[in-house]
């Protein structure tokens, strides 16, 4: 007779929420991901409560019927929908197996899911040989031909109910699976360990939660890999930097899909930063990775060094694979795994990744290696796009952005989004933003606004002028991953991170002439017209051509420095009058950049 446990306690919290295919314990929310199909009599207070315990130790809902007498002949509504329900079912044969009906009964639903596609079956051959199971007739003196002799007696029963149990055992006969005393010599113990551990594996349980068909993901995985240096024993530790939004978290999560099955013990730690505010928050942490590495829940942590004490404890000696991500401090990853100078606390081959958007905490932690992922080029940018668009890798003739129709709409689209960025986006990009400190954060706005690919000299002069203290700040920003600095000295910024920049000046500021920074033209100049009121001989303004304040050339001729009364500086940079130059002007607080201006005369 079947017996099975309903378990409905809380399934522990686990790193990672797999893909549809990997059936994670939250995707099912109260359904089931294992069934065990037994007999009571023979497993129910040994083997089968010791595979229960650990599969559900290891965070997998597992069905298991606790009733000890079934009454009735058919499988009722809770059974049917735990086997329904059930990613992977797992009978377990053992000697008396066969006279349960229940048990038939169950396999024979069983069968009937795994042959609609719905459901893999795991058997497990208790004390008997697979041969007795698929072929019981050609054992004469075995216990499944006893049983299958009696039901064929038994008048309650038709033949078509016994001839499925029958298709069901020679089915399942023929699938792999463990026999007790070839794999593990009678040892239990050791075979639960087995079974838990292709189980999880099967449900893929360990695994993170990824989209799938990601673009362009295998080629970071082969370098990350490289960097690793995943078949050796050595230990390992390495860096994911990059600006926020760039795919650090994507990537530590491909990687950590593709290496973690390798190794004794392994945790994902999501969002360091952001869980980690409290103290609270860092001892909870501390606990989530100690139930990883432990594989057992931690009752009790009183505070943050006694949760740093433990952790040191459970990683000595082991081989273990670790994934701290959105680190922001040196002190999450003394807390979380270990100072630097305990790195030899950890077992042959295990690897550890920090991905962060400050290089600072990875030299802070002695991090030498470290990989930044490059931008997505145009090819497989395109690609990603159609995959959204059309639900393909390339667009088509006839594809909704050819249709005239749809193409203002999609244009349209495309204006708002450059003029207002998603709000999920800049929440993400402002992390490293927020961390600057004050002077920092006025070189950043400077540079969103007006010096993307300029020569870094230009602006530090103001800077110097300002005391910022420019060689640092820019120092900050580039440890930061905010903006880069090569050896042609330009300063590069990510449009994204361009917006944002722009966006904070903006701050729901309506009037331009409010704003700390004008950059767009046509504001600059109408800022300028309500400024440069024309005197009798001193100052005269002209926009050219046909007064339009939109367009991106201008005449300015006199002398505006008797004008502006608000004026603290004026910078031009004219390299021959009448050549158009690049010029920049300060009224009081506003800075506005005019472009390229034609200087036809300058008074000061």
């Amino acid at each position: 007779m079947a017996t099975t446990a309903i378990f409905n306690g809380t399934v522990p919290e686990s790193d990672s929420d797999s893909d549809v295919e990997s059936a994670s314990a939250a995707d099912f929310l109260g359904t089931y991901q294992v069934f065990l199909n037994f007999r009571g009599p023979d497993t129910r207070y040994g083997f089968t409560d010791y595979l229960y315990h650990d599969l559900v130790g290891a965070g997998v809902h597992t069905f298991r019927d606790d009733n000890e007498l079934r009454e009735g002949e058919e499988i009722g509504p809770e059974l049917f929908k735990a086997i329904n329900d059930s990613k992977i079912s797992i009978p377990i044969f053992s000697k008396y197996y066969a006279f349960s009906k229940w048990c038939l009964r169950e396999l024979a639903q069983m069968v009937k899911c795994r042959e609609d596609g719905r459901q893999m079956i795991y058997p497990i051959f208790y004390d008997v040989e697979p041969g007795e199971v698929k072929r019981y007739q050609d054992y004469k003196d075995g216990t499944f031909q006893e049983a299958f002799r009696k039901h064929e007696e038994d008048k309650e029963l038709d033949r078509d109910t016994v001839q499925q149990w029958k298709e069901a055992l020679k089915v399942v006969g023929k699938l792999k699976g463990p026999e007790l005393k070839k794999v593990t010599n009678g040892h239990e113990g050791a075979l639960v360990k087995i079974i838990v551990k292709k189980v999880l594996l099967k449900l893929k349980k360990n695994n993170m939660h990824l989209p799938k068909d990601l673009v362009g993901m295998q080629a970071h995985i082969e370098k990350l890999k490289e960097l690793l240096n995943s078949d050796s024993n050595g230990l390992r530790i390495i860096g994911i930097r990059g600006m926020s939004g760039l795919g650090k978290t994507t990537i530590a999560k491909a990687i950590y899909n593709e290496l973690n099955k390798f190794f004794e013990s392994h945790c994902f730690l999501e969002d360091v930063r952001g869980k980690s505010q409290q103290e609270v928050d860092l001892i909870n942490l501390q606990k989530h990775l100690l139930s990883k590495i432990l594989k057992r829940k931690i009752p009790k942590i009183d505070d943050v060094d006694e949760g740093t004490k433990q952790i040191k404890g459970a990683i000595h000696g082991k081989k273990v694979f670790i994934v701290l991500d959105n680190v922001d401090d040196i002190v999450q990853i003394e807390k979380l795994a270990a100072n630097h100078n305990n790195w030899d606390l950890y077992g042959a081959g295990s690897k550890i990744i920090i991905t962060t958007t400050n290089k600072e905490v990875l030299l802070a932690s002695k991090v030498i290696s470290y990989y930044k992922p490059e931008l997505m080029g145009d090819s497989d940018a395109l690609k990603l796009f159609c995959k959204f668009a059309f639900e393909r890798n390339s667009p088509l003739e006839g594809s909704l952005l050819s249709i005239e129709k749809d193409k203002g709409q999609w244009e349209a689209t495309f204006e708002k989004l450059k003029a207002i960025p998603r709000k999920e986006v800049q929440e993400r990009l402002r992390i490293s933003y927020d961390a600057l400190d004050d002077v920092q954060k006025q070189i950043y706005l400077d540079i969103a606004c007006f010096f993307t690919g300029v020569d870094k000299m230009n602006p530090c002069y103001m800077w110097d002028d300002c005391k910022f203290h420019p060689r640092e700040g820019i120092e900050a920003l580039i440890r930061r991953s905010l903006i880069t600095v090569r050896e042609d000295n330009i300063l590069r910024m990510h449009d994204q991170l361009r917006e944002l920049g722009r966006q904070i000046v903006k701050q729901n500021l309506a009037d331009p002439g409010e704003r700390c920074r004008l950059w767009d033209h046509g504001e600059a100049f109408d800022t300028l017209k309500k400024h440069l009121v024309p005197s009798k001989s001193k100052c005269r303004t002209y926009i050219w051509p046909g007064d339009n304040p939109h367009e991106e050339h201008a005449w300015i001729i006199g002398s505006m420095a008797s004008e502006l009364k608000s004026l603290k500086d004026l910078c031009i940079e004219v390299k021959k009058k009448g050549i158009k130059s690049c010029t920049m002007l300060m009224l009081g607080s506003i800075i506005i950049f005019l472009g390229l201006v034609d200087i036809n005369e300058v008074h000061f």
